[in-house]
């Protein structure tokens, strides 16, 4: 049968927060997020005779801008959205043909679960008239979704012990963020808390490419994952 558990608990690596130090809240700890594909078709021309088609290229340049706009309110606003266009493609590389292709990527980010859904038609009903206007049709796709990370109190209880136990110092700083994480769809079936480990105060910072895991990390995440274990099973 499926797995059950009561609870689920998880480390983070953390640059730019002291060696060996945690950062833990209850509540949200990592926003949720998607990446949206937007797929513009119209129809191809020789460059010399552009009016013949009808290039996607005045369309893209009207999303750049317009997909960021969509963003609403601060970071500690429970009402946050945010959009990042992080890649767009148009055309062949020739010099021949004018464009009747274009996609643009964009992550959608919410501090909320509920809000996602209003991102989502937000960004879609301005694809749609941005390419309506221009004579294009439009599709979406969806990638890489997470939902919200968001510590169960009781789970946070249980790593406070154990950190306490473990004399691991730590604090609420830095927390929440803006990145999203795959652990948070485990708080759906379970009471779960994703904790923070510091890989040091001037650590390369993650995805850097002079970044690498500090090994030192791993006896003190052990201990506080074999503590927690311990107090929970007796």
């Amino acid at each position: 049968g499926e797995i059950q558990p009561d609870f689920a608990f998880s480390l983070h690596n953390l640059p730019g927060v002291p060696f060996g130090e945690v950062r833990l809240k209850a509540g949200t700890v990592n926003c949720a997020s998607r990446g949206m594909r937007i797929v513009l078709e119209g129809k191809t021309a020789h460059s010399s005779m552009p009016e013949t088609g009808i290039s996607p290229m005045p369309a893209v340049s009207e999303l750049m801008p317009a997909l960021p706009a969509l963003g609403r309110g601060t970071f500690t606003d429970e009402a946050f959205g945010m959009v990042t266009v992080t890649h767009c493609s148009m055309g062949e590389a020739v010099f021949g043909i004018a464009p009747g292709y274009a996609e643009v990527w964009a992550t959608l980010r919410t501090r909320r679960d509920e809000r996602m859904a209003e991102q989502v038609a937000a960004a879609e009903a301005l694809a749609a008239k941005i390419a309506a206007t221009h004579g294009l049709s439009v599709r979406f796709d969806y990638h890489e979704i997470f939902v919200a990370s968001v510590n169960a109190p009781d789970a946070v209880e249980h790593l406070n012990r154990a950190l306490d136990e473990e004399g691991v110092s730590r604090s609420e700083e830095t927390l929440p963020m803006r990145a999203s994480e795959d652990f948070g769809i485990f708080g759906h079936n379970a009471k779960s808390a994703m904790f923070f480990l510091g890989a040091g105060e001037h650590h390369p910072s993650l995805h850097n490419p002079d970044y690498d895991f500090p090994d030192d990390l791993i006896p003190i995440g052990s201990r506080i994952f074999m503590r927690t274990a311990r107090n929970l099973l007796g």
